[in-house]
């Protein structure tokens, strides 16, 4: 079921986003000035912004934060929250929060070693953003790389990593892992199976689709 499907009717709308990527775009006024303040940065600088600015419409975004140790040139989250009554709010039937957590960070190459690090790190750490409870249903925790150029080892080890963690035997919910790489100079992105769904977006923002902003839609 999709999951706007499940949190219908939530207290705070949910972006529009294509699978259950909530990767929604800001205003056009807003990519225009961040666009213009963009010139001067290079490219993974450039692609990182416009990235950012693709979600402040809907994340919590922030830019050059440290987490567990470890600093990220951005970091975006989305929090949902939605519930079901039986006629009055005295009774409600059923609860649930999802949660999203993006961490961008760039890097010059991506090789085997670099990927695998980050992924420990994702395992060990990162992992820890999810709060399970009753209510919680899903955290997703998301991994954008920007490279300059990506080994192909590193590149089939991502595509093909998977990470998958319930709580209290998914009577607390579960969180999952979504991997992408933004490869500048192979001019592709590389997502494992869980974060297919961010790829067009990802693919937009860098100049790999069409022209502009990327914009998540409603299927």
């Amino acid at each position: 079921m999709p999951l706007e499907e499940q949190l219908a009717p939530a207290t705070r709308q949910q972006p529009a986003h294509e699978g259950e990527f909530a990767g929604a775009a800001g205003s056009d006024a807003a990519v225009a000035t961040s666009d213009s303040a963009a010139l001067h940065l290079d490219e993974q600088r450039l692609v990182l912004e416009r990235l950012l600015a693709a979600h402040e419409a809907w994340f919590d975004v922030s830019r050059d934060t440290e987490y567990a140790g470890r600093r990220f040139e951005g970091y975006a989250e989305f929090h949902s929250y939605g519930e079901k009554y039986v006629l009055s709010k005295k009774r409600k039937l059923w609860e649930v929060e999802a949660h999203e957590y993006l961490f961008f960070t760039l890097v010059e190459r991506m090789d085997e070693e670099c990927f695998q690090e980050l992924f420990e790190f994702m395992k060990t750490e990162a992992v820890n953003k999810a709060c399970p409870g009753p209510n919680h249903m899903t955290s997703y925790i998301s991994l954008v790389i920007i490279a300059k150029e990506v080994d192909d080892t590193a590149g089939r080890s991502l595509r093909k990593a998977a990470y998958h963690k319930t709580f209290k035997l998914g009577f607390h919910g579960y969180a999952e892992f979504r991997l992408c790489v933004v490869d500048l100079a192979g001019q592709r992105v590389l997502t494992n199976a869980m974060g297919k769904s961010m790829k067009r977006v990802l693919e937009e923002n860098a100049g790999f689709g069409s022209r502009g902003t990327g914009k998540t839609s409603r299927r």
